[in-house]
């Protein structure tokens, strides 16, 4: 689990380009990349995305909309048939796009929505909820695309707060500032032990005079999540870096998300 939680953080989360060699992508983005990127037709939006929130994605360059699938697959669907049910839940006072994305194996580029299309892009208005379903042993994250205002960094990656997710024996959830340490607020719940990670419990952040953004090694912390805090919370170190997070979900259980 530990392991698992490392790749999410240290190389999914990684937003420089030094991190980005230091995951050593088979096909690394460039600036030249990125410049080839244009918009997507919204002619059609996938269900559960509206079209004002589709025309958002498409000029700030995403590379397209969520799949959205209703039937249950071996990874993400709209539902709550899963083995894993994830209830998303804007409390926030204006409409965002919640946007989910899984880590491939081998694949350093799976978190940047300028290259790779999210496999949920799900509109909520405010007090709205969302339930997804998520197979066992995948990988993953999410952020949400706040008023039609947030937009990519300058490699491709959502410019604020990420929830992390892996699922399946070693189940873990935390939260990432990282990319972006004045992100919008979020707060994920695991059901069975009641395991929080906030903007302060079991949230990677950067590690003073860092600035905004961080990614690289020896960069960051992993801030309030010590075993015996609080239940289902673990910490420990791989290659000189935290990992860890809020468990308490092995092969199936209840998590709660509310973004505010």
């Amino acid at each position: 689990m530990l392991d698992m939680m490392f790749s999410i953080s240290a190389v999914l989360a990684g937003i420089s380009m030094l991190s980005l060699a230091l995951a050593a992508p088979t096909n690394p983005i460039t600036t030249t990349t990125l410049e080839k990127r244009g918009t997507f037709s919204c002619a059609s939006p996938v269900s559960g995305l509206s079209a004002s929130d589709c025309n958002h994605m498409s000029t700030i360059k995403m590379a397209g909309m969520g799949t959205n699938a209703k039937a249950a697959n071996e990874g993400i669907w709209i539902g709550s048939q899963g083995p894993n049910i994830f209830a998303f839940t804007n409390k926030a006072a204006v409409p965002i796009t919640l946007i989910i994305w899984t880590q491939v194996t081998g694949d350093y580029q799976s978190s940047f929505m300028v290259a790779r299309t999210p496999a949920v892009s799900y509109s909520l208005s405010a007090g709205q909820t969302v339930t997804i379903s998520m197979a066992n042993g995948i990988s993953g994250g999410w952020s949400a695309l706040y008023n039609g205002q947030t937009t990519l960094t300058q490699y491709g990656q959502i410019n604020n707060t990420w929830g992390e997710f892996t699922t399946g024996g070693y189940a873990t959830v935390d939260i990432s500032s990282e990319i972006n340490m004045s992100g919008n607020a979020m707060s994920i719940t695991v059901g069975s032990n009641g395991c929080v990670a906030n903007m302060s419990k079991c949230v990677f952040q950067c590690k003073p005079g860092q600035g905004n953004t961080c990614g690289a090694s020896g960069t960051y912390n992993l801030n309030g999540c010590a075993v015996g805090s609080q239940p289902g919370a673990t910490y420990g170190m791989k290659a000189g870096n935290p990992t860890g997070g809020c468990q308490g979900f092995s092969n199936g259980g209840h998590v709660t998300v509310n973004f505010s």
